[in-house]
This record gives C-alpha cells, structure tokens and sequence, in this order.
C-alpha cells in the first residue's frame, strides 16, 4: 500500500482519518495554548481571554464573526442553514437590546459565537453519520476563522514589543523607486470622502469577502464533499505565515511614521502632502501601541487570494475578485496603512503559496518546488532589496521600479504554469510505489521492454494503415 506522502506527491486524494483529525484538532489547540502563554509572559492578552470576552462581554472586529459564521452556514447541511441564521440573528438582537437600553453603541459577535458553539453541541448530540461530521467540519470552520483572527491580533500585539525600532525610512526610501503610490493615492482618497467611505468599508470588510467567494466554492459541499482547494486553505495559510515576516522586517506604514496618526512620535508630519526628508536611513524608536504589521501587506495577500479564487469561478465570482483587489489596493495605499513595496511583496507572497496549493491533481515534482522556491527567493530579495538597496533604489530612475515590477510579473508566468497546466504528464514527477521491491536493473530492464513493446505496436498501426491506402 502507498504511503501518504507518496500519494500526496503524485495528486492522489488523501482523506483523513478520524484519528488524524484528532490530531491536527490537537496541534492547534497546542498553538493556540503556546500563544496564549507567551502572551501572558509579556504582560498581554492572550486569544483564549479575547474570545471569551467576545463570548460574555463586548466583542471586538465582528466583521470576522459574520464571515466565521457565514462559511459555517455555507458548509453545514442545507436543512440546518435557516434555524442556525435564524438563532443567530436572535440572539444578537437579544444581547444589543441590553446595549440600547442603557445608551451603548450595538455590536456584533455574542450571537454568533454561542449559535456557533450551540449548533457544535447540537450535532454532537442529536445527529448521526456523514450529516453530524460535516455538521462539526462547517462550526469547525467557522469558529477557525475567529480563532486565528484573535491569534493575530495577539501576533500584532506581540510584533511591538519585540521590534521597539522600525524600518519605515528604508522602505520610504526604496518606494520612490515607484514614485511613492501612497503619497498620490494618499492625496486623492483624502479629497474625496465618498471614495473613503468606500475604501473603509472594503479594507474592513475582508473577511466577509472571503466568506462570499467561499459560497460559490463550497456551496453544495455537505452534500458532494470539499473541493481539493479552497480559499480559506489559502487564507489561513496566509495568516499563519504572514505574520511571522513582522518580526523579521518591523514597519509601520506612511501614515503612522510620516502622517499625524500617532502624535508625538517624532517624526516627520507630512503624509500625505509631500515626501519626507530622509538623509541617511535608519532603524528608529516608534510608539510601542501601533503594530509593526505593514510588510508584506496581509491585506493585499488576502484581497489577491480573493482574486485568484475567484477566477477559478463563475463570471460573477470574477468581477467580485478583480473589484475586491483594486479597491483593498487602492485602500492599503490610499489610507497610507501601506507602501507600494509592501503590496508588491502581499502580491509574490500570496502568489508562491498558491503555487503550493493550488492544482493538487497535479502532485508534487521538481517544477512545482522550482516555483515556490523562485518565489521565495524573489520575496526575500525584495526585503532585502529594500533594506541594504534603499538609496541606490530611490536614485535610481525607472529602473527600480521596472527591476520590482519585472520580478512580480517573472512570479505570475511561473505560477500560471502551474495554474494553467492543462493535465499531469512528467509535471507530477514519476508516481511512487513504495511497494515495489525490484533492483534498479530489473526496472530498467521492464521499462524498456514496456517501451518496445508499445514502440512495436505503434509499427504494426502504422503498417495497417500503409496496406489499407
């Protein structure tokens, strides 16, 4: 019998056992308990303390709740779709009347969470089969999709505390390469205010966005099983990674180390009318509450993640992924939350795990790693670009910013050629059977036969068809 990892190499199905889903139930119980004791250890709250607030008191970000419980709703069978909305709804109502009573501004998220927790015990407890799994596989889900929300928000907590200095002058510097988009998108979106309204609302609202390219994906998946890949694999890959660059290359954003976002800081107040003055850059003290969380924008790689999956789907499906990606762009720069350098690295980031990810029928073999390690590799030297090459990059005309733009076009070919692989062929590699004992001269010996046995036949076709003309 094949191993898995053989099976996972050459595209094969690999499903699941009940033990292994344990298992990996487990290791993320074991991560989330990890992070919650390192939070307590520097004097912060951990995700288990966020969520249950968010459970008893005044939750925080419920746009992360709606999506968590829209893709429950999306997964679970269709006859529990209605009772649980319903639930959902009613609870909220019932916990925001308390709110209104006593003047407090409504919320979201109480409602959600127990209807979430409830309909878990629910199937525990009264369903049976393949309708109670795929029951606690969509609460699953949904409660996964908070879950890493407040592990992140804990990662941008902790982001702080172990980078007191910030890189934000190098990359200022090196974004001019590009003629400094956060400036220009800064300047409009400031004197437009329907355009910030708009911006705001889809900059806030990703994970709902999320939520709805993973209806058309997983719609009918209680009753035909998951697709093979979906976004919410590549979106909680995403923010599982992504975070950790945080610590390795710490900035802030325009509008935080250049604007007037966080007075006091020192630094120069000019965001986003003109460029700051920079001699030169170096690493600085910056304020300890904002989060070092601008590269690579997260943003850009969850809004491109949209994009990609949605080009897998319907025409609808399309236009929602290519407008979702403009204007979270458009935001990212527009309120200066990011540099351009940032999107364009969210852009290869996004793209090499989608290389990782995407088409697994194909399997794994040596094109596939070769991707994924050219968009490691472009991903690393960018920052590295960017950190040792900021002046000769700001100086250097249209070449830096052709040189940045080159390299995140070399990285969309080389994932198109395995997005758009039209079938296996040598791209897998060779499939593996573990099983087969025979010595490397006997399966020389057999492959070559197998091939004159199959050039022979390929003869005798041909000679027929000679006679018949």
């Amino acid at each position: 019998m094949r191993s898995a990892w053989a099976r996972v190499r050459t595209g094969e199905r690999v499903e699941f056992s009940g033990a292994v889903w344990a298992g990996l139930v487990g290791v993320l119980v074991a991560f989330i308990l990890l992070i919650e004791l390192v939070a307590n250890l520097n004097d912060i709250h951990g995700p288990l303390y966020l969520l249950g607030r968010d459970f008893i008191g005044r939750p925080r970000i419920g746009e992360i709740k709606m999506a968590g419980l829209l893709l429950a709703l999306i997964c679970m069978p269709s006859r529990l779709r209605l009772p649980v909305l319903g639930s959902a709804v009613a609870l909220e109502l019932i916990w925001n009347s308390q709110r209104w009573i006593v003047g407090h501004p409504g919320t979201i998220g109480n409602g959600i969470l127990f209807v979430l927790v409830g309909t878990a015990a629910f199937a525990a407890w009264r369903l049976h089969g393949a309708e109670r799994a795929t029951t606690l596989k969509a609460v699953g889900l949904g409660m996964l999709l908070i879950t890493m929300g407040r592990v992140g928000d804990v990662w941008l907590v902790l982001s702080t505390k172990a980078s007191p200095e910030v890189l934000d002058e190098y990359v200022e510097l090196a974004d001019r390469a590009l003629g400094s988009p956060a400036w220009a998108f800064g300047t409009v979106v400031s004197d437009h205010a329907w355009m910030a309204e708009i911006l705001s609302k889809v900059y806030v609202y990703l994970p709902v966005g999320a939520a709805i390219i993973a209806f058309f994906q997983l719609r009918n998946s209680a009753r035909d099983g998951f697709p093979r890949h979906h976004i919410i694999r590549t979106f909680l890959l995403i923010g599982l990674i992504g975070p950790v660059v945080y610590f390795l290359f710490p900035v802030v954003g325009p509008t935080y180390a250049f604007g007037h976002e966080m007075v006091g800081a020192g630094w120069q107040d000019v965001w986003p009318l003109q460029l700051p003055v920079i001699g030169d850059p170096e690493s600085l003290y910056f304020n300890q509450i904002i989060a070092r969380n601008c590269m690579p924008s997260l943003h850009t790689a969850w809004a491109m993640s949209i994009f990609l999956h949605g080009w897998r789907g319907s025409r609808a499906a399309k236009v929602f992924g290519t407008v979702w990606l403009f204007c979270t762009i458009s935001a990212t720069l527009g309120f200066g939350f990011h540099y351009a350098i940032d999107v364009l690295a969210g852009i290869i980031f996004t793209l090499t795990l989608e290389a990782a990810l995407t088409r697994p029928e194909l399997g794994w073999g040596r094109h596939r790693v070769s991707v994924i390690a050219f968009g490691a590799a472009a991903f690393t030297g960018m920052l590295l670009a960017t950190r040792y090459l900021a002046v000769e990059m700001s100086t250097s005309g249209v070449l830096g910013g052709v040189s940045l733009i080159v390299v995140v076009l070399a990285m969309a070919g080389a994932f198109l050629t395995i997005e758009l692989h039209p079938g296996r062929g040598e791209f897998a590699g060779p499939p593996l059977d573990v099983g087969d004992r025979r010595s490397p001269r006997e399966l020389v010996h057999d492959a070559t036969r197998t091939a004159g046995q199959a050039l022979a036949a390929v003869s005798r076709e041909a000679e027929k068809t000679t006679h018949r003309k």
